[in-house]
């Protein structure tokens, strides 16, 4: 089964070449990277550093379209490369390449797996409130129960696209695929995955958090 890794980036910088180059440390499979309208300094890093390399697919966006619409991209061009299946890993260094096998491993039995993140001590607490909250709305609403809604490290089969195709262009996609797998009753797996956090104000915000919240009972109500 091939196996695209599917990578988009925003001004990401140096962070997105470390890496993309952990990445092809732990996988032979093909990789597609997205660049969401970044600023002509981290273009210039992706196209300086992987645009020889065969293994590797840069895709760039002209102005920035949002996370979801960049995962989308990525999921055309792997759609073009014959790929039976994804896997999303974010390009700012919080998750860990070296967990990729088991993603791979894990999709040629599953259809769906997500990682998810212990939030322990070290985690920003806005992020642990956040996360709670989402999870207990959407499993009241959608019946889905998971340790993690909100991981961006995950895998799918391609022949669900159709069924879990999301609408949200930023912070919330992951969310939305959740309320879909939980109105489908889809079975899925999951990976206990290490996760880096750089800063406290990198990632969703209160701000996002909230958005994500209200759009939840729009996709309640969505036929």
């Amino acid at each position: 089964m091939k196996i695209s890794i599917i990578v988009s980036t925003y001004n990401e910088g140096n962070r997105a070449v470390k890496t993309i180059n952990k990445i092809l440390e732990f996988s032979k499979n093909p990789v597609i990277v997205v660049d969401d309208g970044s600023n002509q300094m981290s273009r210039d890093l992706l196209n300086n550093n992987f645009s020889e390399n065969s293994q590797i697919s840069l895709v760039f966006h002209k102005i920035n379209m949002g996370k979801g619409k960049a995962m989308k991209t990525g999921i055309e061009k792997a759609f073009k490369n014959n790929s039976q299946s994804v896997i999303f890993i974010d390009a700012d260094g919080q998750h860990d390449p070296k967990l990729l096998p088991q993603f791979e491993k894990a999709l040629k039995k599953d259809q769906l797996v997500f990682g998810y993140r212990l939030l322990k001590e070290n985690v920003p607490l806005i992020r642990k409130v956040g996360n709670f909250i989402v999870r207990k709305v959407v499993h009241i609403l959608f019946g889905i129960k998971r340790h993690d809604l909100l991981c961006g490290f995950f895998g799918m089969n391609l022949s669900l696209y159709k069924q879990l195709e999301w609408s949200a262009s930023n912070y919330g996609v992951e969310t939305e695929i959740a309320t879909k797998i939980g109105r489908l009753d889809l079975p899925f797996s999951e990976i206990k995955i290490n996760t880096t956090y750089l800063d406290d104000k990198s990632g969703m915000t209160l701000l996002d958090a909230f958005k994500v919240l209200i759009k939840i009972p729009i996709w309640y109500f969505r036929k």
